[in-house]
């Protein structure tokens, strides 16, 4: 079943990320998800990333929702990370696109990128 708060951040990252966008709206409440209800914004990562038609948009998940969760509770969620990394090559890859990380959970996830032929 489509999530229009999916497909309504996909389409204002493809279309350039302008504040002017009517689907600004989206970004702000994703964003909003990830701080407020934590395993909802996990959720809605998973689709975004299974949304995901391109790399320019799998680098934005993984920049935006994906580090911010591993960045504010990367305790709350490295095992899920880790399962979730061992299951699915794209995310494997949307994975390898996240930087500001601590240097632990980057230790931690570094057997699944590295294996990441192309990384983003």
């Amino acid at each position: 079943m489509p999530n229009p708060l999916v497909d309504d951040w996909i389409g204002y990252c493809a279309a350039g990320s302008k504040a002017s966008d009517p689907r600004f709206a989206a970004w702000e409440n994703v964003d909003d998800l990830i701080r407020r209800n934590p395993e909802s914004g996990w959720s809605l990562v998973l689709e975004l990333i299974a949304a995901a038609a391109d790399d320019q948009i799998l680098a934005k998940v993984a920049a935006g929702p994906l580090e911010d969760l591993l960045s504010r509770d990367p305790d709350r969620f490295i095992e899920k990370v880790e399962l979730e990394a061992r299951r699915d090559p794209k995310f494997r890859r949307c994975l390898s696109g996240v930087w500001g990380i601590p240097q632990r959970i980057k230790d931690r996830v570094a057997k699944y990128t590295s294996t990441v032929e192309d990384p983003l």
